[in-house]
């Protein structure tokens, strides 16, 4: 197997536990009888510590390599496995969720690096589409066996047997199974002056490209979170509710077959506009339908839409960040897209106890559109084929 397609396969895997626990625990605090904030703090947990570590990841990661933080953080999601199992409560979930999604973002920091160099630059949409559609099966396939297992053999064993899927990796990596490429980039020189993190939005691309990311990313942790709540809220079973989210993931991977094509005919910038557009019109029309088939319609839209930022974003970031400094801009990435993470529970579960979960849809669908009107320079740059001047 070329090394490309192992990594993929092994991100893959441990993507499927989190995506798996991520349903498993918000539905265990749901059965536990928790109230919506509750339930997005249990949410909100598995991104918060990475708010605070993730630049820290990608320095390290830059330092000594992929090999030994994806080992490291396959194992704490298995740890994390095994704290759901044996400690059943909320404390308990709150814990497993804080170490599991550590150990994910440990390995997934160091593991898009290691996407990044293999092949050619020219080579990177095509990596990150294919790294996608990893993520998009397991995002398919992770909620899938959680609720189904759940329905089985009960919340807490569901997460403990979800768990064992990293134990792959894990061997992979230590067998030397898998090529690491010696790196080709410097890494950043702390000492120099400007070379702050915060300097990396100095550039007006790079902002818009974390602000585009983030707001993808934030719309993404909406869906993982509320539509679960809504689909508890309207009487769907957990099997229900993971086919539910089945049909999101597989939304995304019906889009990413075609990116390539999308790709040859609109530029990464529209390309990201137009993914939060279709975003903003799903979270119009889910609270407006109460049946599954027409429910699973719109997710399977909100899907289409989501499904072409990750990949975009990725491969922008490569083009726009300073090649000395891309393992600590992918680092500040993901802490920006871990901050929407922890924050966008919290405050939608907050609103969704205050007021309910449907008004809570339109609020976050305005907010899309006005980050689509927002970053119009980059749309008209891209009809244009030059580059926004930093005034627009």
């Amino acid at each position: 197997m070329k090394p490309l397609y192992l990594a993929i396969a092994l991100s893959t895997l441990d993507h499927v536990f989190f995506s798996g626990a991520r349903l498993g625990v918000l539905l265990y605090a749901a059965q536990l009888t928790a109230s919506p904030m509750l339930v997005g703090l249990t949410s909100a947990l598995f991104t918060i510590p990475s708010v605070f570590t993730s630049v820290g990841m990608g320095r390290w990661s830059d330092r000594v390599g992929a090999r030994k933080p994806m080992q490291i953080g396959s194992a704490v999601m298995l740890a994390g496995g095994a704290i759901a199992f044996f400690w059943r409560d909320l404390i308990g979930l709150c814990v497993a969720s804080a170490v599991i999604g550590s150990g994910f973002n440990l390995f997934f920091i160091a593991h898009q690096r290691l996407i990044g160099q293999y092949g050619k630059p020219e080579d990177r949409v095509t990596n990150f589409s294919l790294l996608s559609l990893g993520y998009s099966i397991s995002g398919f396939i992770g909620p899938l066996l959680a609720g189904f297992a759940i329905d089985a053999i009960g919340h807490a064993a569901s997460l403990l047997a979800l768990s064992f899927v990293t134990v792959i990796p894990i061997a992979v990596i230590a067998l030397d199974k898998l090529e690491f490429p010696s790196d080709r980039l410097r890494a950043p020189a702390p000492a120099q002056k400007g070379a702050g993190m915060l300097s990396l939005l100095s550039e007006p691309a790079m902002r818009r490209l974390y602000g585009m990311s983030t707001l993808a990313q934030g719309t993404w942790s909406i869906v993982i979170f509320l539509v679960p709540v809504y689909g508890t809220q309207i009487g769907l079973s957990a099997s229900r509710i993971g086919l539910l989210m089945g049909s999101f993931s597989l939304a995304t991977v019906a889009v990413r077959l075609f990116l390539p094509f999308l790709s040859r005919r609109l530029t990464p910038w529209q390309l990201l506009i137009v993914s939060l557009a279709a975003a903003a019109s799903a979270f119009i029309g889910i609270p407006l339908v109460t049946q599954m088939q027409p429910l699973a319609a719109v997710v399977f839209w909100l899907g289409l839409g989501l499904g072409i930022a990750g990949p975009m974003s990725q491969a922008l970031l490569y083009e726009v960040a300073p090649a000395e400094r891309v393992g600590e801009a992918l680092g500040l990435r993901v802490l920006m897209m871990n901050t929407s993470h922890s924050a966008v529970p919290l405050l939608t579960g907050a609103m969704g106890t205050a007021v309910g979960v449907g008004p809570v849809f339109w609020v976050l669908a305005a907010t899309l559109l006005g980050g689509c009107y927002a970053t119009r320079a980059q749309w008209r740059a891209g009809r244009r084929g030059r580059r926004p001047a930093a005034s627009e």
